[in-house]
């Protein structure tokens, strides 16, 4: 695929999510930024998306794990609750869970067009509290796209945008 080729694919699959495709007409390879700071609180820096929540952290956490749990399609692999494994070690760390989940439906897809992918998955949503604003982040799809060459899976990215992005807003 030309690099013309591929920026093009960028384009669309970035088309709608906030984000433009940066670089130079000389074929330099693009990256995904963001085009302005949206009312939601979402942001793209470096392919990761931050949502800022109005539920306290507890609630988030809850309604995430809900979501997925209650979502046949979604495997809830891990919650990893990083401020309780720093307390256990005897540090302080603000509110900070990671969930990990997945469907094999949609992951398995982008490992066969770049089995390196499969470092960044299965999805991931961090909820994080400081001084009482929650944020929940995860990796952009278009990112994820970018840093592996998938260019042939835009459906598949979009769907795992849309679900990302409902799942961190609660939406």
């Amino acid at each position: 695929m030309s690099d013309h080729d591929r920026r093009q694919f960028l384009r669309l699959a970035l088309a709608g999510t906030g984000l433009t495709l940066a670089g130079t007409a000389t074929g330099q390879r693009g990256r995904a930024t963001h085009r302005d700071e949206r009312p939601s609180g979402r942001r793209a820096a470096d392919g990761l998306v931050t949502v800022t929540g109005d539920d306290d952290f507890d609630a988030t956490v809850d309604r995430i794990s809900s979501a997925i749990e209650d979502n046949e399609n979604l495997t809830l692999v891990a919650t990893v609750d990083h401020a309780a494994n720093a307390a256990s070690a005897g540090l302080e760390l603000p509110p900070t869970t990671l969930l990990v989940f997945g469907n094999p439906q949609l992951g398995t897809p982008l490992m066969q067009s770049a089995r390196s992918v499969a470092i960044d998955l299965p999805q991931k949503l961090l909820v994080t509290a400081v001084e009482g604003t929650v944020t929940v982040t995860y990796n952009d799809p278009a990112w994820l796209a970018q840093r592996h060459g998938i260019y042939d899976r835009a459906g598949t990215l979009e769907t795992i945008g849309s679900a990302l992005a409902g799942l961190a807003s609660g939406e």
